[in-house]
């Protein structure tokens, strides 16, 4: 009997699975996105938030203000194109995700920045990134984690002139 509910329950999650996976990629999945202008991919764009949230932490791993600030603000730029580029896409709403789950994070950053208040500065960077793990998470995308970096890969200084 045990066998036959955990068989029952196996055969019922991957039907679910099946018809989630369906719907997530409409009817066709190889034709371009109806609800992208021109079929563009969000993918470069997000390529390019993920690389600039990396060296604004190396930023303020180093305690450089106007370099954080500047990589700050492009991040931010970078989202604000999303929101207007990417309203909608694969049947999410990207702007709506954006701005609710990672807009009210770059304020707290921008604060600490201004004060140079370097613990206060880490802590929101740190919520910055959650929001981003959240926003990827409400997207079904929860496989893809952003992470605080530990290393500095860029052939570019962080630290403070």
């Amino acid at each position: 009997m045990k066998h036959r509910v955990l068989t029952a329950t196996l055969v019922v999650s991957l039907a679910l699975n099946a018809a989630l996976l369906a719907a997530w990629h409409g009817s066709n999945p190889g034709t371009a996105r109806a609800d992208v202008t021109g079929g563009e991919e969000l993918a470069p764009y997000m390529a390019t938030m993920q690389h600039q949230t990396h060296k604004l932490g190396l930023s303020l791993q180093a305690r450089n203000r106007p370099l954080a600030a500047f990589y700050l603000e492009e991040l931010h730029e970078t989202m604000t194109m999303i929101e207007q580029k990417f309203p909608n896409y694969d049947n999410l709403p990207i702007a709506e995700l954006a701005g609710a789950m990672l807009e009210p994070s770059f304020e707290p950053v921008d604060k600490a920045l201004a004060g140079s208040n370097w613990p206060a500065a880490t802590a929101a960077y740190d919520r910055l990134v959650s929001a981003c793990n959240d926003c990827h998470a409400a997207a079904n995308h929860e496989y893809i984690e952003i992470t605080v970096p530990a290393g500095n890969p860029f052939n570019q200084t962080f630290a403070a002139k």
